[in-house]
């Protein structure tokens, strides 16, 4: 097994961005796997009895295979590349801009200051990652991307719909879940490696919306802070994870 992993960790640092569209892939997968094990959706039908009565009930939906599948093309197609491009190739790359270039030099030159220093970066990247790229690419991305490969009719109309619904609660609930696990990714996790711990992060992320939108006096309509984390309709049209 060890060998394995270090096999991995090479692949990870020679091919950055086929070795994350491959393991994203499957963990956005297994994502949506486990969610829709744990935490299945149930339809309403109606039951004729032998008295002439209709009597309602709950029944489970069916494993729905297309909707992991549509998880995995986004992962591998769209999240991955971006996500390399972004968290190994462009954030360890920004300083933080308030610390000036005579003072970083001594703080590295010191190795009491040089850990300040790597806090003082890390928080300057967190707040740009946190604060900006959620909203801008991660949200409207996701969206528009899950609603296309469903097919809907007019799918960018949809997806405008849904942002205008959705966004500001799905970005307040991306940051009551992502910023803590974020600061640790950024401060401890070695960069080659940060993209594979947000992934198996974020299957407990999947697990929690869909835990959320079976839970009664949660998901859409509930008035409560939760309210429409997702804008689910249907089966078909559920949209369950939402990854930094």
């Amino acid at each position: 097994m060890p060998r394995v992993f270090r096999k991995y960790n090479e692949l990870l640092k020679k091919y950055p961005f086929r070795t994350n569209m491959i393991t994203t892939g499957l963990f956005f997968g297994l994502g949506d796997f486990s969610a829709q094990m744990l935490f299945p959706h149930h339809q309403i039908e109606e039951e004729p009895q032998s008295d002439g009565s209709i009597k309602t009930i709950k029944v489970r939906s069916d494993y729905n295979f297309p909707r992991t599948l549509r998880a995995m093309t986004y992962g591998s197609v769209f999240f991955a590349p971006i996500s390399v491009f972004w968290h190994a190739k462009t954030l360890p790359r920004i300083l933080n801009p308030f610390i000036k270039r005579a003072t970083r030099s001594r703080m590295m030159n010191d190795e009491k200051l040089k850990s300040r220093l790597h806090i003082y970066d890390t928080l300057f990247r967190l707040t740009i990652d946190q604060l900006f790229v959620p909203a801008i690419i991660w949200i409207p991305l996701y969206n528009t991307v899950m609603i296309t490969l469903a097919m809907h009719e007019n799918p960018l109309q949809l997806a405008y719909e849904k942002l205008q619904n959705n966004w500001w609660n799905v970005l307040k609930a991306s940051w009551t879940v992502w910023p803590g696990f974020q600061l640790f990714n950024l401060y401890f996790i070695p960069v080659h490696l940060r993209i594979v711990a947000s992934n198996i992060w974020s299957i407990g992320w999947n697990g929690y919306l869909s835990f959320i939108h079976n839970t009664s006096g949660h998901g859409k309509g509930s008035g409560k802070l939760l309210e429409e984390i997702v804008d689910i309709e249907d089966d078909e049209q559920e949209v369950t994870m939402v990854y930094d």
